[in-house]
């Protein structure tokens, strides 16, 4: 039996396993790398390069891990289904190639991938008939492959342009073993396909037809000619291929120059991303990038690598088989406990707990280290109430409406006592592969509620690098938002004990504190928080004179002027 890591991509995948010590790309097919494309318009799937040629574009699925954890269907399968597609054509040419059976395996994902999404993973893997030792993120899997645990410390980062997506990483190497993921960064819908789709638009263009006009079989041959041009590019300054179109035949051509200018807009965007995850790290130098996915096989990708990072590219592996073949070397370092590789990821966004007003208190920040258990204590807020909902969300910004909704469950059962008294703790729970718990239970009573977060749950494919950069282009405005809402909290919290209290006051101090709270009701009403922030600076200090009187005569149940006697 073997151990195999295999890396789900979005436009090609690998399997891999370790053979005398060495990682080493499983052949499926006569080719190590295999197109992440199935076809069903036969009673079994067709899979890899025979669905690829198929050009039958109303019956195969391509570039499917985009649709990750999202509840939509092609051809009447599911992501997971056309995933478990995939991983099931692997693991079966990859026991017939071995002549053995496959035991378990590590999968790789995205490093943004949500928690919805890692758990479509972990189904599709199950469907497949394959046990999960670990989910690792893909620009981790591409550090260890590139032997960067041997080294004894460094901060690298990892540039994964791939053909569907874009990830970007800083890790930090130190002397006693660990392997830390300090922050993480990518985008979803960015990849080697928006580059052949450019050339295709461009060749088109030049051929003198309309893009509109083209079915959809003669744009899927257009893109592969496309891709060919992409791959031959940097053997000579001009290439050019045939492309043919109802029997007629076309010329396209690529230069240097035009792949440059093609290429200009999604390196900016992949550099931008970059900024970001280095900014988040709170480093200031890079010791080295590793260089993976398909496009960074390109002297355009690697030159401007060179030109921001300032720093040594490594990219003596095959970009391809590079997430594969480290996934491989943990499962084989897992399976022997080796004890040499310890790997720490981050959780992608925040996650938290939607709270009165509509704002989230916030449990698991991002970019903390995984795995990782954190809680929370709440009360009710009425006298004699028995259930407490939650609503799980998942991003940045302070408003729950503005995040993912992750999932909403309901603590019930707790028994009736005054506002106040129960004590709820929740307590979210991220574990090795990314996925989150959540758990509810009331400490007097034992009371408790469980969840795993649903991939059906609805999280959008909005993507990662638009989250961040609309939360930092908010930030100024999220945190106004922020104070309103604790505000607010805070202000119709104490008007409640200010009513119940009113009569404890002094005649003159009682009608202004009336006429306050009156005041501070409208304001908030109205949402005028700059008037409601000095209505409840005017309530306070009518009661700071009488605050220790008022407490000590409830508590005594004797009234202010008794208080001394």
């Amino acid at each position: 039996m073997f151990i195999a890591g295999i890396d789900l991509g979005t436009t090609a995948s690998v399997i891999s396993c370790v053979k005398d010590g060495v990682p080493t790309a499983i052949s499926v097919g006569g080719h190590t790398v295999t197109p992440s494309a199935v076809n069903y318009s036969e009673e079994r799937p067709l899979v890899g390069r025979k669905a690829l040629y198929k050009f039958d574009s109303d019956r195969t699925v391509l570039s499917v891990k985009r649709f990750t954890g999202a509840n939509v269907k092609f051809c009447g399968r599911s992501p997971v289904e056309v995933s478990a597609d995939i991983l099931f054509y692997l693991k079966k040419n990859a026991e017939e190639s071995l002549g053995m059976p496959m035991k378990s395996a590590v999968i790789t994902v995205p490093a943004h991938f949500s928690d919805s999404q890692r758990t479509a993973v972990k189904q599709a893997a199950s469907v497949a008939g394959i046990k999960v030792l670990r989910l690792i993120n893909e620009p981790t899997a591409a550090a260890v492959a590139f032997g960067l645990d041997k080294r004894k410390e460094g901060i690298f980062g990892v540039y994964d342009f791939g053909g569907g997506t874009f990830d970007f990483s800083v890790l930090r190497l130190t002397g006693n073993g660990i392997f830390q993921v300090l922050a993480t960064g990518g985008d979803n819908r960015l990849g080697g396909d928006d580059l052949d789709d450019a050339i295709l638009e461009y060749n088109l263009r030049l051929c003198g037809l309309d893009a509109d006009c083209i079915g959809e079989n003669e744009k899927k041959n257009g893109r592969m000619t496309a891709k060919f041009l992409k791959e031959i590019s940097g053997s000579s300054p001009e290439v050019q291929a045939d492309y043919f179109r109802r029997g007629k035949k076309y010329e396209f051509k690529l230069s240097r120059a035009i792949i440059e200018e093609l290429s200009r807009n999604l390196l900016q965007r992949t550099m931008n991303i970059a900024e970001q995850v280095i900014s988040d790290s709170g480093v200031e130098k890079l010791n080295g990038v590793v260089a993976i996915g398909g496009m960074t096989r390109l002297k355009v990708v690697k030159d401007a690598m060179r030109r921001r990072f300032n720093c040594r590219i490594f990219d003596e592996i095959n970009p391809e088989e590079a997430v594969s073949l480290g996934a491989a070397a943990y499962a084989d370092s897992l399976i022997k406990k080796s004890g040499n590789l310890l790997l720490i990821d981050v959780v992608p966004l925040t996650l938290g707990i939607e709270t009165f007003g509509g704002g989230i208190d916030k449990i698991i920040y991002r970019n903390t280290p995984i795995p990782i258990v954190e809680k929370r204590e709440y009360t009710t807020g009425k006298d004699n109430q028995t259930g407490m909902t939650f609503h799980v969300v998942q991003g940045e910004r302070p408003l729950a409406e503005e995040c993912r909704s992750l999932a909403k469950f309901e603590l019930s059962g707790i028994p009736p006592m005054p506002a106040g008294r129960a004590r709820v703790v929740v307590e979210f729970s991220a574990d090795v592969n990314g996925l989150l718990n959540v758990r509810a239970f009331e400490k007097r009573t034992g009371v408790e509620q469980t969840i795993t977060v649903d991939p059906s749950s609805g999280l959008s494919r909005e993507e990662m690098t638009s989250i961040l950069q609309k939360a930092s282009e908010k930030l100024s405005e999220d945190s106004l938002v922020k104070r309103n809402i604790n505000l607010k909290i805070e202000s119709e919290r104490m008007i409640g004990f200010w009513e119940a209290v009113l009569d404890k006051l002094p005649p003159v101090e009682r009608k202004n504190a009336e006429t306050e709270t009156a005041n501070l009701k409208e304001a908030l009403k109205k949402e005028n928080y700059e008037d409601a922030i000095n209505y409840k600076k005017n309530l306070e200090a009518i009661f700071s004179p009488f605050w220790d009187d008022i407490i000590s005569s409830r508590l005594s149940g004797r009234s202010i002027g008794e208080i001394g006697q």
